[in-house]
């Protein structure tokens, strides 16, 4: 199955749904970007776009577009519906931005690791924000070796589940280098999400709270922060 079978699949039956408000990752979006009303503002890989009403929702101009015309189409059908106007969804891929005009503030969850050939992504990425934008991404990371063999050796076999397609890759400590090379970059870990994913994909769920409590004691520790599976990253 090619990708965007993938995740239109994913998509079919998915409704767009209103956000959280509470949500952190949104939270945390928003206070890094300020106010958006009036601006141009970019999520890339909507999905099913409850972060494109978030976002809207403030006043900004959203463009939202996903691989998925599953997902495209019922995000057009729900803003029709909803009389919302200042949300556009097009079915588009990362690397047509060039197409499109320059965006004040970009938005992406779980995307960038997605995107390859990821040094030309970065350019045109570079290219697609006014000088003074800022982007937000909420990412995997692959600088736990540990976390990474697991991966690439239990997941998907003898009965463990797996979530993405098969050509995403957790986002590289190359990768990042690579951005730096476009943007100021800075690496926040808002959480250590580490011993919790032994509980979701080896235990079915057991001994999540005791996994909690290791992720949380260790997060304690700024050294242990860098080997989370979760990672914020902002770009200016």
């Amino acid at each position: 199955m090619n990708t965007e079978n993938f995740w239109n699949t994913i998509y079919t039956g998915n409704t767009t749904r209103i956000p959280n408000e509470n949500d952190p990752m949104l939270v945390t979006a928003i206070g890094y970007f300020g106010d958006v009303s009036g601006a141009r503002l970019l999520d890339l890989g909507c999905g099913n776009g409850s972060s494109s009403l978030f976002f809207a929702k403030r006043g900004a101009n959203v463009v939202s577009i996903d691989i998925s015309e599953v997902a495209i189409n019922s995000l057009t059908q729900f803003c029709v519906e909803n009389r919302i106007k200042n949300i556009t969804p097009l079915k588009c891929s990362a690397f047509e931005l060039v197409n499109l005009e320059p965006f004040d503030f970009v938005f992406g969850n779980m995307i960038l690791h997605h995107l390859e050939p990821f040094e030309v992504f970065a350019e045109v990425l570079r290219k697609s924000i006014v000088p003074g934008g800022k982007a937000y991404f909420r990412e995997n990371s692959a600088f736990s070796d540990l976390l990474i063999w697991f991966r690439d050796n239990l997941v998907g076999k003898y009965g463990i589940p797996k979530g993405g397609d098969d050509e995403e890759f957790p986002l590289m400590p190359q990768e990042v280098g690579i951005l730096k090379k476009h943007f100021s970059v800075e690496i926040v870990y808002p959480e250590l999400l580490f011993f919790r994913l032994a509980s979701q994909y080896l235990l079915k769920g057991r001994l999540h709270n005791f996994t909690r409590k290791l992720d949380d004691y260790f997060f304690q520790f700024p050294r242990f922060r860098k080997y989370s599976y979760r990672q914020n990253v902002f770009l200016s």
